[in-house]
């Protein structure tokens, strides 16, 4: 039995106008879930990317096309079948409209995910070093550095450490809703090696600190992101997700399962784990293979037994299960005809689920299938919507 009869699911759908084209997600709405700006009778609208001109006002009859459907009661039917009858409705209106849309896959719904910052997570295992991007700025691979969400009592901490290899630091405060600095808030630190570069870095984060879609925030990100070394067709579709939480970008940029395994260098699905400091663009990018292999490179010359202890956990499938537990399988044997779990490691539990250690014992040994885009286990009982494969060569 297919897990779109036993598990939510969604459909990803594309929506277009002329030029202007984007993509979507239709999804049920569920209490722990997301919160769709459009919704209407449990099911929900999210945007996800723009894939033409990156103005997408040619398409706000797409939301109020949504909400004005004639959808049967939450309680009727399953998932699945009202998805298809919301999508069949939606279509049907928006071609009045003249606005084109169609399917363009079916996926495991998930639970939307928590922040994450460039701390990690303190519950699970760790292999990314606290000082990767600082190695990356020593080695030439970046301008600038840059860590959110750094909490107050940390500030002085990592300024120390930061000055004593000879670098610039400035610090980005919150501000509070009459626009003065709040002391409490967590805050932002730039790290440059000359001032010139770190007063640029300021400027720019201004601009990004505006809302969304103001003028020069596009501009000053593709600039930001050519400041900090990511590629730039990774930072091009950056600008184009249509919201930068953890949950959009997986769902943006994931291909779903089976795809052709990647190399671990692009693994960002977990930061503990994660090298690069960017979402790449595809899971493929070379450019994004090449940053994180010099990376590896730059770490293990300080750290010898570093490269093989890194990729003993990241040369794997990466999951996030149902209750948010993020996890490295490693599996033998094909996704799509089925695959037998032979490790489980827990990079992070989800919402400190007290079960997570029973949940990786449970999977070792059980087989493993790509399902709907995402994975379930025979028998039932456990499945991962989001999933990257990272065992491809590096």
């Amino acid at each position: 039995m297919s897990a779109s009869a036993t598990h939510p699911t969604q459909l990803f759908v594309v929506v277009e106008r002329a030029s202007a084209r984007m993509r979507m997600r239709l999804v049920p709405v569920q209490d722990d879930g997301e919160h769709p700006p459009a919704v209407n009778r449990g099911m929900g609208i999210v945007p996800l990317e723009a894939l033409g001109e990156r103005d997408d006002r040619a398409l706000t009859e797409v939301y109020h096309a949504f909400r004005r459907l004639e959808l049967p009661d939450a309680a009727c039917g399953n998932v699945p079948d009202r998805l298809a009858n919301a999508f069949s409705a939606w279509r049907d209106a928006l071609a009045l409209s003249g606005i084109d849309l169609r399917l363009e896959r079916r996926a495991l719904y998930g639970m939307a995910l928590p922040h994450t910052d460039w701390r990690g997570s303190s519950s699970g295992i760790s292999a990314r070093p606290w000082d990767v991007e600082l190695t990356a700025l020593a080695a030439g691979l970046r301008t600038i550095v840059k860590l959110d969400g750094v909490p107050a009592e940390l500030v002085e901490t990592l300024r120390a450490l930061v000055e004593q290899r000879g670098l610039r630091v400035e610090v980005v405060a919150q501000h509070t809703a009459a626009g003065s600095e709040d002391p409490s808030r967590s805050v932002t630190l730039l790290v440059a090696r000359d001032g010139s570069t770190l007063g640029e870095a300021r400027e720019l984060e201004a601009l990004l600190l505006a809302p969304r879609g103001a003028a020069g925030v596009t501009a000053a990100t593709i600039r930001m992101g050519a400041l900090l070394g990511y590629p730039p067709c990774c930072t091009d579709r950056f600008t184009r997700v249509a919201a930068q939480n953890d949950t959009t970008l997986a769902w943006a940029l994931l291909p779903g399962v089976p795809h052709p395994p990647a190399s671990p260098a692009t693994q960002w699905l977990h930061p503990a784990l994660a090298l690069l400091s960017h979402s790449p663009c595809d899971l493929h990018c070379a450019a994004s293979v090449a940053l994180g292999e010099r990376l590896v490179d730059e770490i293990e010359a300080t750290q010898p037994s570093f490269a093989a202890a890194w990729r003993s956990l990241t040369a794997r499938v990466q999951v996030i299960d149902h209750r948010g537990d993020r996890l490295a399988l490693t599996v033998d044997g094909s996704l799509e005809s089925g695959a037998t779990i032979t490790a489980a490691d827990i990079v992070a539990s989800g919402r400190s689920d007290p079960h997570v250690t029973a949940t990786a014992e449970m999977l070792v040994g059980r087989t493993v299938r790509s399902d709907t885009g995402g994975l379930t286990i025979a028998g039932g009982g456990w499945h991962a919507p989001y999933v990257a494969d990272h065992r491809g060569p590096s």
